[in-house]
């Protein structure tokens, strides 16, 4: 009966050992591998144990036996490794269980011999009232004692390891680690009491199962309720947000250190031993705000301290046990300065100019619309504009430019109410919406002044322009607005006389005129809508010479456009290259074509423009142009005008030099239109001199005119140089001319630009 007993304690032990072993076979930490392991070891040792005492062959019974004594090796062992886990001890330390594991496999290598060898121990059967029939092991050698003092020294080993921990750790702590030791000496001394009985079944598998057990249950599952509230009560005193408790009377039963602290902050009260002052202050603010409806509140308290702004956050929780019954408050309090003056320093980076301080031109935008959508009433917007910023930096400094651009914004704070708006747009610009009411030319007029006085000196004066739209329709992008406002500034920029501009829907649809143009110019060349127009240069008696190819635009839907209106548009858009390259090539075609027809007397003179030295390789151009339509360069002449002179003069006369020398004719346009013909004159060697038409027109100083045209003419002259005079409408000028020695010419008294057939039908060609 006995044996049946111990059987079924073991049967229950091993289905405990594999139910837990279950629970914690997913876990990946290093403690919970150990005890699985250690759980492995237990399930086989039973299971030898109980073939051992239920069989009745004495080889099957030495065979179980031997892997038992085997399995003792293992179970310490792993226990062994688990206590060092345990005991947080290095992973590197255990390697130096390595020794261990070769001794425990070389005691298993000879206890599984044992059954052929009998080296170690033998079997003999007896037999007793209680037990029955069973074996019993005796006969032990020297192995055994070896097997003995190896198992002993592995339970002292254990046993130090845990006494040291338990010795260094925190008091808090060591229950978990006295549990371990108290139930495993528990085991060993009851191992040995049931040797020293000399029992006839050995029992010492019970109490390792229930080791086992035990230890998984303290390390897995059990954490003592004390240990609990300490951490909790160390966890609440040292947490960086304030905690405070009420019961249901309203008595205040604790505060955490932070959280006197921060009161003392708060209401400069302290509270150390008396709490009455923080019942007072919580029974106030449960009249002012707390609804009886709710659970929870959250509210945020601002206010000033040591010169500086706080900004605490409370929630206040209603506290309840498990059946709903009111038991007090619960109050944490969190120090939210840092965060809030870290967003709004975040805000002010992303909706404010660094630099001025002011509104940047995104947040500039959303304001504007926002006023304008609720204001309900007409608002006005005005932009300012430095001239010549850049040269500003470039003169006095970054820094320099940098005061004038903070001194700009704060005049326009200085004068700013409640409900204007303003910013810097860009660089150099700034922007201000205002109602109207209260908007006067003057108000900005002294802006400017101010400004130019406070940074005017003997290089230059501060000039500033002023653009001002008056808002029609608050739904328009405020971008919209501002381009407006800039329309208007650029119709005043150069001009010293005016600083304030007004947009009008003129102004909108001269810029409208401008992108549509920028917008089918392309078009336009695919589709051949640019042509040239002939205006025939003569002799004096009106006999063809050439004639100056000139760009004309001929619009499916507006007809002709003239020059100045798409030219100027296109130069100011970078465009104009692509012109000057289509004429240049319509123009050598038609040489092509006269001298095909035997008109290879005549020539064609087209433009070059001060941007087309920027955009193009004007000598590469021209050769390959005259090289595809197989044309004499004399041909085709080159006119350029003063202003190609102004920069990089060096440069430019390099290449009109080799464009010569490969047989261009160089004529100099619009001669005496600039301030430096003389110099000209001087330093450029050109082929044809047309002299501008202002010449020719009447002043009230029309013989001093005169007297310096013939001058010209004759100075021409005698640097081996042609001339013709352009823009002739008389008769009397033409005479007059050809008495001063000029022969050429080129006006309507001869010829009006026209198309090439005309042109081609007027002159028999």
């Amino acid at each position: 009966m006995p044996k049946m007993i111990y059987l079924g304690i073991l049967f229950v032990l091993t289905l405990l050992v594999v139910a837990f072993a279950g629970m914690i076979r997913e876990k990946q930490d290093r403690v919970s591998k150990s005890i699985f392991t250690l759980f492995v070891a237990v399930v086989v040792a039973v299971v030898a144990n109980g073939i051992f005492i239920m069989t009745d062959e004495k080889a099957i019974a030495t065979v179980s036996h031997s892997v038992f004594l085997a399995c003792i090796d293992w179970l310490l062992l792993f226990m062994l490794r688990y206590v060092y886990f345990y005991t947080d001890n290095e992973e590197k330390q255990v390697k130096w269980m390595t020794p261990c594991y070769l001794v425990a496999g070389l005691e298993t290598v000879s206890m599984l011999l044992n059954p052929w060898l009998h080296h170690v121990f033998i079997l003999k059967e007896a037999f007793s009232k209680s037990y029955g029939a069973y074996f019993y092991p005796t006969g032990y050698s020297g192995i055994f004692y070896v097997h003995l003092a190896y198992c002993y020294g592995l339970v002292a080993w254990i046993v130090l390891l845990l006494m040291v921990k338990i010795r260094h750790t925190a008091r808090l702590y060591r229950k978990k680690y006295t549990s371990i030791l108290v139930s495993f000496l528990a085991i060993i001394i009851c191992d040995a009491i049931g040797l020293a009985l000399n029992l006839p079944i050995d029992i010492s598998l019970i109490f390792y199962g229930a080791a086992a057990l035990i230890i998984c249950f303290f390390t897995e599952f059990y954490v003592p309720q004390a240990m609990r509230d300490k951490i909790l009560a160390n966890a609440v005193q040292i947490a960086e947000m304030g905690v405070g408790c009420f019961d249901i009377s309203g008595k205040c039963i604790y505060v955490n250190r932070r959280g006197k602290d921060m009161f003392y902050r708060y209401k400069h009260l302290a509270l150390d031993e008396d709490l009455s002052v923080a019942e007072q202050y919580f029974e106030g603010w449960l009249k002012r705000h707390w609804k009886e409806e709710c659970s929870e509140q959250v509210y945020m308290e601002h206010f000033e301290a040591d010169d500086k702004t706080f900004n605490y956050e409370f929630t206040v929780q209603r506290l309840t046990d498990e059946e709903d019954v009111f038991l007090g408050y619960f109050i944490t309090c969190i120090d939210r300065t840092e965060e809030t003056e870290k967003y709004r320093e975040e805000h002010f980076r992303a909706t404010h100019d660094l630099l001025t301080g002011i509104y940047n031109e995104q947040y500039f935008e959303e304001r504007v619309t926002e006023t304008l959508r609720t204001a309900g009433k007409p608002y006005v917007m005005i932009t300012s504009d430095i001239k010549d910023f850049k040269l500003i930096n470039d003169i006095l400094g970054t820094q320099r430019g940098d005061e004038i651009l903070k001194m700009h914004a704060y005049f326009f704070r200085e004068r700013a109410k409640e409900d204007d708006l303003y910013c810097r747009l860009n660089e150099d610009q700034f922007a201000f919406c205002m109602p109207k009411e209260r908007f006067t030319e003057e108000l900005f007029l002294d802006v400017m002044d101010r400004l130019a006085d406070t940074f005017a000196n003997e290089y230059f004066h501060l000039q500033i322009y002023m653009g001002v739209y008056e808002i029609t329709d608050v739904t328009e992008p405020v971008f919209v607005m501002v381009d407006k406002c800039n329309l208007a500034i650029n119709t005043i920029k150069g001009d010293y006389a005016r600083r304030v501009a007004y947009f009008d829907d003129a102004l909108l649809q001269k810029k409208l005129e401008k992108n549509l143009i920028i917008n089918e110019f392309e078009q336009a060349l695919e589709l051949g809508q640019i042509r040239i127009y002939l205006q025939a240069q003569t002799r004096r008696d009106g006999s063809l010479l050439g004639a100056e190819a000139l760009a004309r635009w001929i619009h499916p839907i507006k007809g002709l456009i003239a020059p100045d209106e798409f030219i100027p548009v296109l130069e100011s858009a970078g465009l104009v290259h692509k012109l000057d390259l289509y004429v240049w090539d319509l123009a050598a075609r038609q040489l092509a074509i006269w001298r095909d027809q035997g008109r290879d007397d005549l020539y064609l003179s087209v433009n070059i423009s001060v941007q087309d030295q920027y955009y193009l390789d004007v000598y590469d151009v021209f050769t390959r142009l005259v090289e595809k339509y197989d044309l004499d360069p004399h041909k085709l002449k080159l006119e350029i005008t003063e202003t190609l002179f102004v920069t990089e003069m060096e440069n430019h006369r390099y290449m009109l030099e080799r464009l010569q020398a490969y047989g261009f004719e160089i004529e100099i346009d619009d001669f005496g239109s600039g301030y430096s013909s003389l110099n000209i004159l001087k330093d450029i060697k050109a082929d044809v001199i047309k002299i501008d038409m202002e010449f020719l027109q009447e002043t009230v100083n029309v013989d001093r005119s005169w007297s310096i045209l013939s001058a010209l003419i004759r100075l021409i002259g005698q640097l081996h140089m042609d001339v013709i005079t352009e823009g002739v409408e008389t008769e009397e000028q033409v005479e007059a001319l050809a008495q001063m020695g000029c022969q050429h010419f080129q006006g309507y008294y001869f010829c009006r630009p026209m198309p090439v057939d005309q042109f081609e039908k007027k002159y028999r060609i």
